[in-house]
């Protein structure tokens, strides 16, 4: 059992949800550097958060309608301050 395998939890079968021709496993992932990097946090509280400007759509139909309109972060968080939530609430 490689180090990145012993890491997992007990059980955890990550063969499962690996296609057969997959050239890499969760284990070989986990223990690459530049995986390692990616999902090494690089703000600390309260570091200002990188800029970005997305469309905002209107989904009050059910369906997706463009408004025209755009939020920047920039520009919402210097008014006041804003927290960014990222996951699935389902």
């Amino acid at each position: 059992m490689s180090e990145s395998e012993s890491k997992l939890p007990g059980g955890f079968d990550w063969r499962s949800f690996t296609p057969d021709d997959s050239p890499m496993g969760l284990p070989d992932v986990m223990a690459n550097p530049v995986h390692q990097d990616l999902s090494t946090a690089k703000l600390a509280p309260g570091d200002p958060a990188f800029d970005f400007d997305l469309p905002v759509y209107d989904f009050s139909d059910g369906t997706r309608v463009e408004t025209g309109r755009s939020f920047q972060l920039q520009s919402v968080s210097a008014n006041r301050p804003v927290a960014l939530v990222f996951g699935s609430y389902t």
